[in-house]
């Protein structure tokens, strides 16, 4: 008996202790009049300030500010007024998918850190980053490329050489070991454009491609889908209803192309963060993250 009373204290002190933890919240889009108060001061709403449950906040006529809390909820406020945040602690509740929170948890990461890297940082967001290896000593694959799902757009499969050679043997397959290339280019570049290969392969059919330096053996063959029309506008669409509250066009296409980027749709996630990047000019993540993009995947 005693061990079980023992046991709901502590269950009771776990709880207060959570319901005594404060709440933090993060600026994640403005749009018209939204001013924040602390210790009296009022001041313009600024994307990526953080705000405690004493912050003040108000919304002007036509205005909307979306907000993240403790890193893993998002909500908006559109009607005109001033509240108090406590009174949003019941937002701070959340039952988001896993990939949805590790996009919040990203955003929150790259507005609190001063001077945040994407490239590394958007990695370790993603459920896509496998082990780093390399079975060739002459080439290098990144890993995030042994599964590629493509749909349309100018985007190729790369690797780095550390050898002398200057041709390279790009093969596609229809078996995962041996059989015939249904596809196959020598090229003295170390990337290969998937539209060059994309008609002749089946839509939801898996197949292989490899790369081979001569006298050597080939690197173990990596998976490519081709995605129809139909198939892959259905995805996005799932990706643009896992958030609920309002955003604006940059904001939804940054985060479907995180999305995208995260499901190995590399091409289709690169269409995405450019076009948030042309929308919001101003906002330095967006360019961050499209540049760390590029230096990732696409050949300099």
């Amino acid at each position: 008996m005693k061990s079980i009373q023992l046991f709901l204290l502590a269950c009771v002190f776990v709880l207060t202790a959570n319901a005594q933890k404060a709440n933090a919240y993060l600026i994640y889009s403005v749009k018209g009049s939204v001013t924040i108060t602390e210790n009296n001061k009022p001041g313009k709403a600024q994307i990526g300030k953080l705000l405690t449950d004493q912050s003040k906040l108000t919304v002007g006529a036509n205005s909307l500010v979306s907000i993240i809390c403790n890193e893993n909820s998002l909500f908006s406020v559109t009607k005109p007024g001033t509240y108090a945040m406590d009174q949003f602690k019941d937002s701070c509740l959340t039952n988001k998918s896993s990939i949805t929170s590790n996009y919040l948890k990203f955003i929150w990461n790259q507005l609190t850190t001063p001077k945040g890297s994407p490239e590394k940082n958007r990695k370790s967001y993603m459920n896509n980053v496998g082990a780093v290896s390399r079975s060739n000593m002459s080439i290098w694959i990144d890993s995030r490329l042994d599964t590629i799902n493509y749909y349309s757009g100018s985007f190729p499969v790369s690797w780095k050489s550390y050898s002398d050679t200057e041709e390279f043997l790009f093969e596609v397959y229809e078996q995962q070991q041996g059989g015939k290339p249904i596809y196959q280019k020598t090229v003295k570049k170390t990337a290969v454009p998937i539209a060059d290969f994309a008609s002749k392969l089946k839509p939801n059919t898996p197949y292989y491609w490899q790369i081979t330096v001569k006298n050597e053996d080939p690197e173990k063959r990596k998976v490519i889908y081709i995605w129809e029309k139909a198939g892959f506008e259905s995805f996005v669409t799932q990706l643009k209803d896992l958030q609920k509250v309002q955003e604006t066009e940059a904001e939804q296409l940054f985060r479907v192309g995180f999305l995208l980027e995260s499901a190995r749709f590399y091409s289709d996630a690169y269409r995405y963060y450019q076009r948030a990047a042309q929308l919001n000019p101003e906002l330095e993540l967006y360019k961050k993250t499209l540049e760390a993009f590029k230096k990732d995947f696409l050949p300099q």
